[in-house]
């Protein structure tokens, strides 16, 4: 009885994970989550509407589809509200927000990914539309380029076995193209990218080290019509203060 507990256990978390992680916007039906979990629909219906009916997760009626629900992100958030790292890093990433008026993303690696952990909004009503918990591919993003810019050519190879992900037609596809970049980050200290992700947005990221090896990245995130070089410098040094200033939370 036991065993079976916690393989119901390892189920709830495996359904989770699929659905926030998989980077499928419209959700996932019971069909598709049964076969890609490779079980049952017997075994995965009741899973899923106890999720539903507790607010973990969300049902559309209509698409007949499940999307991560209020309430996992209500106890997503308790985990960073208690936890100083976060509380502090969200009160300097406003401080630079305040100071620029664009948006502040705070990301780490996962696999060839990056995962949002942190974001402050822009009181523009253009900004980027982004959340924590949102993956995107790695090579797509500033944020990417200062998480990866002490890899080797290797390394890359590794982590990118296939072809780089492309998202636009902006998006850099070559591994060449993109360690060259990562050989410039390393020497600047600063990431850049230009509607390789979203069109019309650029971004300008830093990589936050410890130990001299990136572990999270800095970002501000501009709509291209708002970008000029005056106002990129300008977030640069600010990019640069509050990366010393997370750093020193993590020693």
């Amino acid at each position: 009885m036991a065993n079976i507990g916690h393989r119901s256990t390892q189920r709830v978390m495996e359904i989770l994970e699929l659905i926030a992680f998989s980077g499928v916007e419209d959700g996932f039906s019971l069909t598709q989550v049964a076969t890609v979990l490779k079980c049952p629909k017997s075994s995965i219906s009741p899973i899923l509407h106890t999720l539903a009916a507790g607010g973990y997760l969300s049902y559309d009626q209509t698409q007949m589809k499940y999307t991560i629900g209020r309430r996992l992100f209500e106890v997503g958030n308790t985990y960073l509200n208690n936890d100083d790292f976060y509380v502090q890093t969200l009160a300097i990433m406003r401080k630079v927000v305040d100071l620029c008026s664009e948006s502040c993303h705070l990301a780490e690696l996962r696999d060839d990914n990056v995962l949002y952990l942190l974001k402050v909004d822009s009181p523009e009503p253009i900004r980027m539309f982004s959340a924590p918990g949102k993956r995107l591919p790695a090579n797509t993003t500033a944020l990417g380029k200062a998480l990866l810019s002490k890899s080797t050519y290797q390394q890359l190879e590794s982590r990118f076995p296939n072809e780089l992900p492309q998202i636009t037609p902006h998006t850099i596809t070559s591994l060449d193209e993109l360690y060259k970049q990562l050989l410039t980050v390393r020497q600047t200290g600063f990431a850049y990218e230009k509607e390789e992700n979203s069109e019309f947005v650029q971004c300008i990221a830093v990589p936050i080290e410890k130990e001299e090896m990136p572990v999270m990245a800095l970002s501000v995130s501009i709509p291209t019509f708002r970008y000029t070089e005056e106002k990129g410098e300008r977030i640069k040094l600010l990019l640069q203060d509050a990366r010393q200033e997370i750093e020193r939370l993590l020693v």
